[in-house]
């Protein structure tokens, strides 16, 4: 059995990271995937400056999942997170959610936010993994988790 590994992403990673952007344009945002696939030099250019940001499930050398985050508003921001459907439910979306966790952490964040799609699944999802709503609209879930303090 293969098992995937998170790790930061590279250069080589931009075309699956793209193409898994792709998929979830076409499965979550149906609405804006017209609008994001003309603007791919656009994507293309964020998901290179975000690399050093950006946590990738890799399976046999093939990217199956990412996830990463930046600053908005001068805060902790998780930007997006997606896992392929074929390998959804083996807790990539945690593992993904975890390390990005971790190194904001690590660079000096104690608080950050995320909103995903809006979902019940995903809401129990995030609230599973310590994540609070702050409010919630028709599109997404505004949310924000802390640093647990010992």
């Amino acid at each position: 059995m293969v098992v995937p590994i998170i790790r930061v992403a590279e250069a080589k990673d931009t075309p699956a990271i793209l193409e898994l952007e792709a998929h979830y344009m076409a499965e979550l945002e149906p609405q804006n995937f017209e609008r994001w696939k003309a603007c791919e030099a656009v994507h293309r250019k964020r998901v290179e400056e975000v690399l050093l940001r950006t946590f990738v499930a890799d399976m046999s050398e093939e990217v199956i999942g990412y996830c990463y985050w930046g600053l908005h508003k001068d805060s902790a921001h998780i930007f997006n997170m997606y896992v392929h459907p074929d390998f959804r439910r083996y807790g990539l979306a945690k593992c993904l959610l975890q390390r990005v966790e971790d190194d904001v952490q690590r660079k000096g964040f104690s608080r950050w936010t995320f909103n995903p799609i809006n979902t019940k699944s995903g809401k129990v999802f995030m609230e599973q993994l310590g994540y609070k709503l702050l409010w919630e609209d028709t599109d997404r879930l505004h949310m924000f988790k802390e640093r647990v303090t010992a």
